[in-house]
């Protein structure tokens, strides 16, 4: 089992690997086709996703409470890592010069904008996890305290009958 330190060192490792990623994606930035921007921003959010998604199962796999079931496991997965689909190009009429308004730096940070909108799609997944959590420790407190009226009941039937064995 780990410890609290191990999943902070575990959290610092996945920060460490977020800003790789993006020191990656913006080198050579300028020199690359707006096709290639693209698609390293896909492979950076699939890369980002999965490597949160590895930051959870580690947590949960290692912790005190109960751990998730497979199924779980392989849902909260997928709506993590589900491919967002591609990122918009520039139009046509949408070109990277000193007389737009337009440039380059303000389509990468649009860009960098969506990505960030797409990993919110991990806060629902947690929220969704969170719910599934509830409802297990919820069936778990309902079944602790049948278990607990069934002693209860069993203990309170042992006493009377040591009562009346001690009386004959």
């Amino acid at each position: 089992m780990a410890s609290a330190r191990d999943f902070d060192d575990f959290i610092n490792s996945l920060k460490t690997k977020m800003f790789q990623l993006v020191e990656l994606f913006c080198e050579n930035l300028p020199k690359k086709s707006e096709e290639e921007v693209c698609s390293d921003l896909i492979v950076m959010e699939s890369v980002c996703s999965a490597d949160m998604a590895d930051a959870v199962d580690a947590q949960v796999n290692n912790s005190e409470s109960c751990p998730l079931l497979r199924e779980t496991q392989q849902e909260l997965r997928r709506r993590v890592c589900e491919p967002s689909g591609s990122y918009s190009l520039p139009g046509p009429n949408q070109p990277f010069d000193s007389s737009t308004s337009r440039n380059w730096c303000d389509w990468i940070l649009e860009l960098f904008e969506e990505f960030l909108q797409r990993l919110q799609q991990f806060r629902k997944a947690l929220d969704w996890l969170k719910q599934i959590a509830a409802a297990c420790l919820q069936g778990l407190c309902r079944a602790a305290e049948a278990i607990w009226t069934v002693l209860k009941g069993f203990c309170s039937s042992l006493e009377q009958l040591f009562k009346s064995l001690i009386q004959v």
